[in-house]
């Protein structure tokens, strides 16, 4: 007489799971067929290990900002690695309050670490969405992520969890729109004491009106659509198979 197994149908995460598993896998493929260079990482402890693979000692390394980047602890594991230089504009100190000062008070100071990124190897990015056909979509207020991105730094490895896989550009800007800006506004509201993000018309309805206020945080937008056989290897990938970031 076999015993019976309880089925908890409550728990669907192994489903969800092997779902999100396989459509990383096809972006990943999708991915390099536009030339990219694309890796699978099943959890954050394996992205980092990734990461660290893709950074060579000595390189000069420069992060942008980035809830998946936090998530995953890269700064802290570099340091302790003791080898490279690490460039963090947007480091803030344990009262989420950036190291470097207020952007207002201290404009020419920020102008001149970001410009850095674009002699550094290695640039350490995140981004907001990629297509089920390997195109890489991220929005930012004054351009500083996304331009480094397409050209500059030796180096750019992009990290991504499997939920910012979207159908394809309508859903990327869709996501963006309706997501991640009003995340994003919310958190520097809340979270890095940004008064002025208060402002915005999302900070208070959490919703995307599309506004021109001047302290809109979507003026830029790159889609990285594939790479030049010169700048073969350049453009790394790592999608986890976790949600991370926003």
């Amino acid at each position: 007489m076999h015993a019976s197994v309880v089925i908890d149908e409550r728990d669907i995460s192994h489903p969800i799971n092997w779902v999100n598993e396989q459509r990383a896998h096809a972006v990943i493929a999708a991915l390099r067929r536009r030339h990219f260079q694309a890796q699978y990482a099943a959890d954050r402890a394996q992205a980092l290990k990734a990461i660290l693979a893709l950074v060579a000692n000595g390189a000069t390394v420069f992060r942008a900002d980035s809830v998946t980047l936090d998530q995953l602890e890269v700064v802290p594991a570099l340091r302790a690695r003791g080898s490279n230089r690490v460039m963090w504009p947007q480091e803030k100190d344990g009262n989420g309050r950036n190291i470097h000062g207020e952007y207002e008070a201290n404009g020419d100071l920020y102008a001149r670490l970001q410009r850095e990124v674009f002699s550094a190897d290695v640039y350490l990015t995140g981004a907001n969405a990629v297509t089920m056909d390997g195109k890489i979509v991220s929005t930012d207020g004054g351009g500083n992520r996304v331009a480094p991105m397409i050209f500059g730094p030796g180096k750019v490895v992009i990290v991504m969890g499997v939920n910012k896989i979207v159908r394809n550009l309508e859903a990327a800007f869709d996501r963006i729109r309706e997501f991640c800006a009003p995340v994003n506004v919310k958190r520097h509201l809340d979270m890095h004491h940004r008064s002025g993000y208060g402002e915005l018309p999302c900070a208070s309805s959490g919703i995307c009106t599309d506004c021109d206020h001047p302290r809109r945080i979507c003026n830029y937008t790159g889609i990285l659509e594939g790479a030049l056989p010169r700048f073969s290897g350049r453009i790394n990938v790592i999608l986890i198979g976790e949600e991370l970031g926003m």
